[in-house]
């Protein structure tokens, strides 16, 4: 059974920097509502997040679905508790790893100058870019991978149609979800997750059930378990209505074996 559903923000529950399609966000939190916190109903997987948007983002669509279960930002370096009103960071989040961070992010800032990207202040243990010219953006993923290849070998490069975020090895997604199972007490195979870009690719590969909208990049729709039909918030929809349907057969087979 799949108890937990989490779910990537960009390319997933939005499209980066376009208006919110309002109708599918709403019908999310009205299963997210209906869902409760895992095992509160025997069908209903729980619905939480985990994106590499910065906290006040996270923060915000986590308000908007009402997630009753604490959602990741940072790809996993942080966690927030809608709940509680908590935040916490990741247990490896030294000093160290943010001086770290520091130093990517000031070579970042050189290859910004005089262009059109601009830095991502808000995230704290990630260095990150974002932009809207594609040429610009792949020019900077090339230098930065080779930069980080030299100087930060132990960060990786990750990047989307609009952003680069340089993240510590340890501090990606894969971990995050490893921290929300064991702060949650849910299995990574009672786990879904849902991914579009590279930076999902080592979450993905731990749960027990892994999706991708119709927008995914093709690298990401090859590793999952399934593909839906549409994509963004209506591909999540479709994961959360197959997640459903899929508890309710095993439900039905544990019952007719008794």
């Amino acid at each position: 059974m799949t108890r937990l559903f989490v779910t990537d923000i960009d390319g997933c529950l939005a499209d980066p920097y376009t208006p919110f399609n309002l109708e599918h966000l709403s019908l999310l939190a009205e299963r997210t509502a209906r869902a409760g916190r895992p095992g509160d109903d025997p069908v209903l997987p729980a619905i939480s997040i985990c994106s590499g948007r910065s906290y006040p983002y996270v923060e915000a669509m986590c308000q908007l679905l009402g997630c009753r279960v604490p959602v990741l930002f940072e790809s996993g370096a942080g966690m927030f508790d809608c709940g509680k009103a908590t935040c916490t960071w990741h247990p490896k989040a030294t000093s160290a790893v943010r001086r770290q961070v520091d130093q990517v992010r000031a070579y970042m800032e050189g290859v910004v100058a005089g262009t059109g990207m601009s830095i991502d202040y808000a995230k704290v243990l990630q260095a990150a870019l974002v932009g809207t010219d594609p040429g610009e953006l792949a020019e900077a993923a090339t230098r930065i991978a080779s930069w980080v290849r030299e100087n930060a070998p132990d960060f990786e490069t990750f990047t989307t149609h609009v952003s680069i975020d340089v993240v510590p090895r340890w501090l990606t997604k894969r971990e995050g979800l490893m921290w929300l199972s064991d702060t949650t007490g849910v299995p990574l195979d009672e786990m879904a997750y849902m991914g579009d870009t590279n930076g999902d690719i080592g979450a993905l590969e731990v749960v027990g059930a892994s999706f991708a909208p119709a927008n995914a990049r093709p690298e990401v729709k090859q590793v999952v378990d399934t593909v839906t039909p549409s994509p963004y918030a209506r591909g999540v929809i479709d994961a959360f209505v197959f997640l459903v349907a899929s508890n309710e057969d095993r439900l039905h087979a544990l019952n007719g074996s008794k």
